[in-house]
């Protein structure tokens, strides 16, 4: 599954978001020819597997994606997602993610958080023209997402455009085999099992990061379009110096998890691209250099 990177140290999880706009569609198209993608190829005995940074948030006008991308994908027989994306679907995962969201009677978001930093919350929201009581019995972590959410919707993003969300409905066109890393219930879980102190550095950098949203997405996006791993692996540092609790939980503890079956992959016959927060890829502890250290043949593309 919310600096979304950078945010979602702040909340859900490695959205990397478009901001589109002339100058940024200008240097796209003056640095297509040359640049890589946030796309990686491992070359097994007998098939390929390709890992595909994704942007969980994108805008319509964001497609067609680069031919290298969509020639990976066209190439797999096996789509591997974060979770199942159909699930999400499922009226019933939202009330179980509302449910798992709320605070237990009698606690507030106010008993929860500290005065400074539920002040800067309530200040948020006023501006936003929505009532507070809206988030009284949320928990600091679905109340962050909120916040993220709401900034994105304001930004013209959807996730119905998201990489995941594309890919995924292409290849249950395709008739292509799809395969979670996680369960769904896994994901709420992650979402919602913060601690007291979690929750409240969670708001607290989920506040911080609204600032600048736009101009930190347009440069997370740049990188992202041209595969500049070592930009994201920079902007990822921020977050993890951050929030370095949160960070370990919501990406490297779940980088190390995914290897095996992605190592599993590998060893099969057929061609396979995994698809995940481009955040997972990236630095020492990305899955592209975990992969490199078990031995195995990748080459960014």
């Amino acid at each position: 599954m919310v600096k979304i990177q950078k945010f979602h140290s702040s909340a859900l999880l490695l959205l990397f978001v478009v901001v589109a706009g002339p100058r940024l569609e200008a240097q796209q198209a003056k640095t297509a020819a040359t640049a890589k993608h946030c796309l990686w190829k491992i070359q097994g005995q007998q098939n390929a597997v390709y890992l595909l940074g994704s942007v969980h948030v994108l805008k319509e006008t964001d497609y067609p994606l680069p031919a290298p991308i969509e020639a990976a994908f066209t190439n797999s027989r096996i789509a591997v997602f974060e979770t199942d994306i159909s699930a999400l679907e499922n009226p019933e995962l939202a009330m179980k993610l509302a449910t798992k969201g709320q605070l237990p009677e009698g606690e507030t978001l106010r008993t929860r958080l500290s005065p400074p930093v539920y002040a800067a919350f309530s200040n948020h929201v006023q501006k936003t023209g929505l009532p507070i009581e809206l988030f009284d019995s949320f928990s600091p972590g679905m109340a962050s997402i909120g916040l993220a959410a709401l900034e994105l919707k304001k930004m013209g993003l959807d996730p119905q455009y998201g990489l995941d969300k594309h890919f995924f409905e292409r290849a249950r066109k395709d008739n292509k085999k799809t395969v979670p890393l996680e369960t769904v219930d896994f994901q709420v879980s992650l979402m919602t099992d913060f601690s007291k102190e979690e929750g409240e550095l969670l708001m607290k950098s989920t506040l911080k990061d609204i600032e600048t949203m736009e101009k930190d997405f347009g440069e997370l996006l740049t990188a992202w379009r041209t595969g500049d791993a070592d930009k994201l692996d920079k902007l990822l540092n921020e977050a993890k110096e951050e929030a370095p609790v949160i960070f370990k939980r919501l990406v490297t503890d779940r980088n190390h998890r995914w290897v095996p079956q992605i190592e599993e992959l590998a060893r099969g016959k057929e061609n396979a691209i995994v698809i995940v927060g481009a955040g997972h890829l990236v630095g020492t502890n990305g899955v592209v250099e975990l992969m490199k250290k078990k031995g195995l043949k990748i080459v960014q593309q």
